[in-house]
């Protein structure tokens, strides 16, 4: 009888910690910072939309190979959430108008150089692969003037979604109910852009399990185009994935050129110790 008391009071308290611990982590609230990465969805007749803190930018931009997001960013289930906002067949491609779009943009500081080492008002973003497997083409770059107002925009959706409730799957995730990501016309003239940053609205990748989206950094320039950086893909489950680009020619002859400085050095070295 004792024992099956104990057991009692034993399951109460861990109860009372399940609880404890659900409703800290519901009450947990989104906090953007300048240069943060964020990710939107929005679907053509839904309010609402579904913002996901990717966190620094350096981090994105410092990976190598491919990497799940998913886990690395202990992102937690984005496809329970989905569903929510946008209904248990969020991944199924349909027609045109009805299917879920995504992307991605962040941008750097507005009055100094040297976040993440890149030029005030950096902007970041992805741009959809129109083939699967064939990167998009390089967007343009703008004026410093031009990114600064692109850049006041992308801050202001960070301000909108900074203390936002999280979900309660996920501690990096909320809804927007005000709709703050379509409102700045992500697949059309995103953010000021004359481009859109989601993936293509119509073909064979129009559906967000479908489709990858390719990252460009943009440093402000009137004359330059963006640099690729990585692309991001989405799975029916929800894991986000991330594949950085391989290092052009020149890069790996400079990586090879100072592998074989430093063993010229150490090898001196050690004839000059022997």
């Amino acid at each position: 009888m004792k024992k099956s008391k104990n057991r009692s009071i034993g399951l109460l308290a861990a109860v009372a910690v399940a609880l404890i611990a659900h409703s800290a982590r519901a009450q947990g609230t989104l906090s953007y910072s300048t240069g943060d990465l964020l990710l939107g969805f929005e679907k053509s007749g839904v309010t609402a939309n579904y913002v996901i803190d990717l966190g620094p930018a350096s981090y994105i931009l410092g990976l190598s190979g491919s990497t799940n997001l998913t886990t690395a960013l202990s992102l937690g289930n984005i496809a329970a959430d989905l569903s929510g906002t946008f209904g248990g067949g969020w991944a199924t491609t349909g027609s045109v108008g009805t299917n879920v779009q995504w992307g991605v943009i962040g941008g750097t500081s507005k009055t100094s150089n040297g976040l993440f080492g890149l030029p005030k008002n950096t902007i970041l973003l992805t741009l959809g692969e129109l083939n699967v497997g064939t990167h998009s083409a390089a967007p343009q770059t703008y004026s410093n003037s031009a990114q600064l107002g692109i850049n006041n925009q992308i801050q202001s959706l960070g301000a909108a979604i900074n203390n936002l409730t999280v979900t309660a799957n996920s501690t990096k995730a909320a809804w927007d109910s005000s709709g703050t990501w379509s409102s700045d016309a992500p697949s059309s003239g995103a953010f000021g852009l004359t481009y859109g940053i989601e993936q293509p609205a119509s073909g064979t990748y129009i559906g967000p399990a479908n489709s990858v989206l390719d990252l460009y950094e943009l440093q402000p320039s009137l004359t330059g185009t963006g640099i690729y950086e990585g692309s991001f893909s989405l799975d029916s489950s929800g894991n986000l994935s991330y594949i950085a680009a391989v290092p052009e020619p020149s890069t790996f002859a400079s990586i090879g050129a100072g592998a074989a400085f430093l063993a010229l050095f150490r090898r001196s070295r050690k004839l000059q110790h022997a």
